[in-house]
């Protein structure tokens, strides 16, 4: 079998006796420094690792415990028909306990929903208001434009003109000469 050029170099190095770097001769572009000091491991290089195991040895109850516990088949539903009794928790106190654990949550969720309603509640209330407004506006509008027509027949009609026209066509008035005119003094 071929191997690459990594593993080759690999297992060269390994099969390859390591010399300290004091032995070694300088290769090429290192030359020795006379001032260096040569370096010495501080610390003790572990060649060799101890594996330690802990085997705890099962009781006889323990091992019969455990054949039955494997024969119970995991339960599929609330109700078990295979004989096996098993405590089955009621479903209004496990949810009481799931709320109560995580009671910030849902009151979280319930200002939010609460907060959400009330602004379905204000905008259509808003709306409601819009509307109104706009009704009320049209009838001030319409009764303003009433009152303007009123006011210029208003007008019209007070002139001196009409009046004496309506008086004389419809009501056959005349005017007294001066010599029928009659003042009476009410002092």
């Amino acid at each position: 079998m071929q191997q690459s050029s990594a593993l080759r170099k690999v297992d060269d190095y390994n099969s390859a006796v390591v010399t300290p770097p004091s032995e070694q001769e300088p290769q090429f572009g290192q030359r020795p420094n006379p001032k260096a000091k040569p370096v010495t491991p501080t610390v003790p290089v572990v060649r060799h690792v101890v594996e330690e195991r802990v085997i705890r040895l099962k009781t006889p109850e323990e091992t019969e415990e455990e054949k039955f516990a494997s024969k119970a088949p995991p339960p599929l539903s609330l109700y078990h028909t295979d004989g096996f009794k098993q405590q089955v928790k009621p479903l209004v106190p496990t949810i009481f306990n799931d709320i109560l654990s995580n009671i910030f949550t849902y009151l979280l969720i319930l200002a939010l929903t609460t907060l959400a309603v009330f602004k379905v509640y204000q905008v259509q209330m808003t709306r409601d208001k819009t509307a109104e407004y706009n009704e009320v506006r049209l009838y001030n509008e319409s009764l303003h434009r009433e009152w303007l027509s009123l006011l210029s027949d208003r007008a019209a009609l007070t002139e001196y003109t009409i009046i004496r026209k309506n008086a004389s066509t419809n009501l056959e008035m005349v005017q007294p000469k001066t010599e029928d005119e009659v003042v009476i003094d009410l002092r």
